[in-house]
């Protein structure tokens, strides 16, 4: 790069400074989405083939799921949940696609896959859709596609009711609002080995209510792959 193409670039980086999501320090220019420091520091969960996880356990009798793991651990204040904002609140798709990606990388050999293994993010209400203008699911099932080459199936499962936030219900709460909220596609699901894919587990009502539709339709499996997971165990 010449003189006028690096003064034009440390021009651009003054006027629209680009902020790291995680830490908001100024990010070099070959720092994509996040800098290496937050990188490094991402709260990751032990994941190991065989082993039942944490959240698997959790979600036992409720949603018996074949695996289920988290990449990170999510808590107020937090790292994670600093970058789970700045995909769904600040628009920050790449973000939602390099962590799904990174998230692929760390499970490379650590989850089954079979041939009829398709991922499913867990879908939004169209009204929702509209207004934020991506899935932040689908973005991270792209990014563990990339990484395990896994497909994504993006039209197997609908949601047909759109709710306000729950985030401050109880786990009961939720589950009686949203029990029947999504709808499966028995072409899409049908004898297949379903990974969903959702950005963050809380009380596991989202995960339960999509499993409840998917045996409906006769599924092989169900497994959950989500970027965080609340709670003390986590920690």
């Amino acid at each position: 790069m010449n003189i006028i193409g690096r003064s034009i670039l440390g021009f651009r980086q003054f006027v629209f400074p680009r902020n790291c999501p995680g830490c908001q320090r100024s990010m070099m220019k070959w720092e994509a989405t996040l800098c290496r420091i937050c990188w490094s520091k991402l709260p990751v969960t032990e994941i190991q083939k065989g082993k039942d996880s944490l959240l698997q356990a959790r979600l036992s009798g409720r949603a018996n799921l074949f695996q289920a793991h988290a990449m990170m651990r999510f808590y107020q204040g937090g790292l994670a949940q600093k970058l789970l904002h700045a995909i769904k609140y600040q628009g920050k798709k790449r973000l939602a696609t390099d962590l799904g990606k990174k998230f692929g990388e760390i499970l490379n050999g650590q989850i089954e896959i079979t041939s009829s293994s398709i991922l499913v993010p867990v879908p939004l209400h169209p009204f929702k859709l509209q207004i934020r203008g991506f899935n932040q699911s689908e973005k991270i099932a792209e990014g563990i596609s990339e990484s395990l080459g896994i497909p994504v199936s993006v039209h197997a499962m609908e949601r047909i009711k759109f709710h306000v936030s729950q985030t401050k219900k109880g786990k009961e709460a939720r589950w009686e609002e949203i029990k029947n909220d999504f709808v499966a596609k028995s072409e899409e699901v049908r004898h297949r080995d379903i990974i969903l894919v959702d950005d963050v587990c809380t009380s596991g009502a989202t995960i339960e209510a999509c499993a409840k539709a998917l045996l409906e339709k006769g599924v092989k499996s169900i497994s959950l792959l989500t970027l965080a997971v609340a709670g003390e165990n986590y920690q």
